[in-house]
C-alpha cells in the first residue's frame, strides 16, 4: 500500500501508540515573509529574486512574477509548488502588486528525549543557521532562534491532540553547509547531511525510540508527519479510502527501495510538501530516518502518487555527526 497519507486511527505505526506519536511530533514553521511583485519578462523577475533578513528575525524573500503568471493562478499545478502557491493566492484574492504575504510552509520534526531535543532538517532552518553565522557547523551551542518557530502537541480537555506554538525555540547542533548540501556546479546544490538539532519549549510530552543500525533494502517502513497540500484524483482518493494532505498529521507505509552511500536511504513512501523532517519507523516503531527531499518531480507527486522517490537521512549517522551517538542511541 504505498500510495496514501493516512489520519494514525486509519495506519498504526507498528509498536507506536497514537497518542505517544502525536505528543512527540512538531511542526516546525518558518517566519519567513513573501514580497511578490510583477515584472516584464522572465529575465527581469529572476533578476528580481533576492533575500533579506529583518532585525527581528523575519526572512523576507523577494520574488517576481510575470503579467503572464497572472493568468496561471487557477492552474492547480502551477499553483501548488511554494511561492507559486501564495502568488496563485494573491491573485485570486484581487492582491494589488506588489505585496506581502506570509509564506504557507514549513515541515516537522520530532522530539528524542524528556529535555525537548528535536532532530529536524537542515533545508527547515538553513536562514537560521545563516543569520546566526553557523555554516561552519556548530555542536551542542544552543542559540535562540528568532527565524524558526514551532508547534508542540498538548491534549485537550476533549480528548484531542492540539498544536499549540512554543514558547522557546534554540538551535542546538547543525552539520557545515558543505557537508548539508552537496555543491553540482552551475549553482545547483543537493541536500545531503540535511540534520539540524533544535530544543523547545515546552518540551513535547513523548519521545520517539532511535534505532542504532542501519535501513536494510526491503525492509517495510512507516512515515509521520505534517503533509501541507495535493490534489491527488478524487477517485483513486476514495478507492484507497484516504483524504487530500491539509497540514494535519498523517502516516504513509512502503519500503526501503536502495541505499545511498553516505547512510541515506531511499522509499517508496508517500508523501507531499510539508513532509519534510517527518520521522521514518521500522517495523518495531524505532525511528531510523528523517524524511528529507524527493528524487525527482516533487510537485508532480501532490497530483499523482508515482515516480518520486524519497530520500531519507540516516537517524544514525546524522547523532553520530553530530557527536551524539553515544547519547541518544
Amino acid at each position: 500500500m504505498p500510495e496514501g497519507l493516512f489520519s494514525p486511527a486509519r495506519l498504526a505505526v507498528p509498536g507506536v501508540p497514537a497518542d505517544r506519536l502525536s505528543a512527540a511530533l512538531v511542526r516546525v514553521l518558518p517566519t519567513t515573509r513573501l514580497r511578490l511583485s510583477l515584472a516584464d519578462s522572465r529575465e527581469a523577475a529572476f533578476a528580481a529574486a533576492r533575500n533579506e533578513t529583518r532585525a527581528d528575525g523575519t526572512e523576507v524573500w523577494h520574488r517576481a512574477f510575470t503579467h503572464e503568471d497572472l493568468a496561471r493562478a487557477d492552474d492547480p499545478v502551477f499553483a501548488m509548488a511554494m511561492v507559486q502557491h501564495e502568488f496563485a493566492l494573491a491573485v485570486r484574492a484581487g492582491a494589488c502588486f506588489p505585496v506581502e504575504v506570509p509564506l504557507v510552509g514549513g515541515g516537522g520534526g520530532f522530539c528524542i528525549d524528556a529535555a525537548g531535543h528535536v532532530l529536524t532538517n537542515y533545508h527547515l532552518v538553513a536562514g537560521e543557521i545563516e543569520r546566526l553565522g553557523r555554516q561552519a557547523g556548530v555542536l551542542g551551542v544552543e542559540q535562540p532562534c528568532l527565524g524558526v518557530r514551532a508547534e508542540v502537541a498538548r491534549l485537550g480537555a476533549d480528548g484531542r491532540w492540539a498544536l499549540l506554538p512554543a514558547e522557546r525555540v534554540w538551535l542546538v547542533s547543525n552539520p557545515p553547509a558543505s557537508r548539508a548540501i552537496q555543491d553540482l556546479g552551475n549553482g545547483r546544490g543537493e541536500l545531503r547531511e540535511d540534520w539540524a538539532l533544535l530544543r523547545v519549549e515546552p518540551s513535547p510530552q513523548a519521545a520517539l525510540t532511535l534505532a542504532a543500525r542501519p535501513a536494510v533494502v526491503g525492509e517495510p517502513v512507516w512515515m509521520a508527519g505534517f503533509p501541507l497540500r495535493s490534489a491527488r484524483p478524487a477517485a483513486t482518493r476514495a478507492a484507497l479510502d484516504y483524504d487530500d494532505a491539509d497540514g494535519s498529521l498523517r502516516v504513509s507505509h512502503g519500503q526501503v527501495t536502495a541505499l545511498g552511500d553516505d547512510d541515506s536511504f531511499v522509499s517508496d513512501l508517500d508523501g507531499s510538501m510539508g513532509s519534510s523532517g517527518s520521522p521514518v519507523f521500522d517495523a518495531h516503531g524505532e525511528v531510523i530516518g528523517v524524511f528529507s527531499r524527493v528524487a525527482g518531480n516533487g510537485p508532480r507527486n501532490a497530483f499523482e502518487y508515482g515516480g518520486t522517490p524519497r530520500v531519507h537521512v540516516g537517524v544514525r549517522g546524522s547523532l553520530m555527526g553530530m557527536g551524539a551517538g553515544g547519547g541518544w542511541l
